[in-house]
């Protein structure tokens, strides 16, 4: 860092203010700074078509190094952004040592155990506390996502979560770099890393702060970003799917299942929806408010090798009673996985599938007159 670096103010008065740079008067103080305001994180010189906008999830958030330990590291801050990348961020100075060889080896330490032990669940829980409430959660995934009307985001909202879990169990990350300046060495192994890890996106972000009498200007500039790297991390279009593109994607046994459940949604009275892989069924109340029955993909969708059928059992809660959960797993072979019933469908499972849709139908009727 250069002393006699600085940046000059223009009044409406016409008169100029030299600022110069200034060092941080501590690591924390940058860490607030980035906690107050991601913007800092410079989205629009990491993807000019398509900045990341910004969730904070934790400032400090622990991470353990095996299945139901404690926490053996601690990243600086976690956040997501409207694409479901999970991002740590990890903060130094330029004064501190430890910012040229052993924060490398700390930030791969970070990403190698977060994809494993990470689950969504606590995941979206540290959001939850930091947004200060599942409701407030969902109203910020809403902001995040670009979503205003709370009655038609369920479906989004969820396939959202399940675009973080995804990303995580692939190792889809961002990891970046922050400091008042990043060193040289630092830098090229930055590069390198960004141009050969062809999931994850690795970034330095310098954040130089200029402090003069009556202002304080702070610069955040990338580094080690190539065009080459960012064309190969391009995420997925959000382009929606059309009927006939979800029974396409499906094997032949299975397209009369989908279009019976399409036909019998409908003449029912429930609205189906498709998203950007599969759709949602849903039961709208009296009220006008609408509750998620179920969600269905093609094979492919998240890492799994079948359609499959997905119910969240938070939305239901209010309507069906714990014994009425499990019944709905004997009817056919749903796994439990945290607050989701996942049903994997075959050729033979077929008939327990439709047994299943009945009930939720049944379900379904109930809301509709609540």
């Amino acid at each position: 860092m250069t002393g006699d670096d600085a940046i000059y103010l223009l009044g409406p008065d016409r008169t100029l203010e030299r600022v110069p740079l200034a060092a941080y008067d501590s690591e924390t103080v940058l860490q607030k700074l980035i906690e107050d305001y991601p913007a800092l994180l410079a989205s629009e010189q990491i993807d000019p078509d398509d900045p990341p906008r910004w969730l904070l999830i934790k400032r400090e958030a622990g991470i353990p190094d095996a299945e139901g330990s404690s926490d053996r590291w601690s990243a600086d801050h976690l956040l997501l952004d409207q694409n479901g990348r999970p991002t740590i961020v990890e903060t130094k100075r330029s004064s501190d040592t430890r910012i040229r060889r052993e924060v490398i080896g700390q930030m791969l330490d970070y990403a190698a155990n977060a994809t494993l032990y990470w689950p969504t669940d606590r995941i979206r829980a540290l959001a939850a506390e930091t947004c200060g409430g599942t409701q407030q959660l969902d109203d910020c995934v809403r902001k995040l996502i670009g979503v205003t009307n709370a009655q038609d985001s369920v479906l989004e909202i969820q396939a959202y979560w399940r675009k973080v879990d995804h990303n995580l169990r692939n190792g889809e990350l961002r990891l970046l770099f922050v400091a008042d300046e990043i060193p040289r060495e630092l830098r090229r192994v930055i590069e390198f890393l960004n141009e050969h890890m062809p999931r994850i996106e690795v970034l330095g972000v310098e954040v130089r702060q200029f402090a003069g009498e009556r202002m304080r200007a702070l610069v955040p500039r990338v580094i080690g970003q190539t065009e080459r790297a960012r064309q190969d991390k391009v995420p997925s279009s959000a382009r929606k799917i059309t009927r006939a593109e979800f029974l396409e994607t499906c094997p032949n046994w299975s397209r009369p299942f989908f279009t019976s459940l399409f036909d019998e949604a409908r003449n029912h009275g429930f609205n189906v929806v498709f998203g950007t892989k599969g759709f949602s069924v849903r039961a709208e109340q009296a009220n006008g408010k609408l509750v998620s029955l179920l969600w269905g993909f093609p094979p492919g969708s998240y890492g799994r090798t079948a359609p499959a059928l997905d119910i969240d059992v938070n939305y239901l809660a209010p309507f069906q009673s714990a014994d009425e959960i499990s019944a709905l797993q004997k009817i056919a072979p749903f796994m439990r996985g945290g607050q989701v019933l996942t049903l994997l469908l075959d050729s033979d499972n077929l008939p327990a599938a439709n047994e299943a849709l009945r009930f939720l139908w049944q379900l379904g009727r109930r809301i509709q007159t609540a």
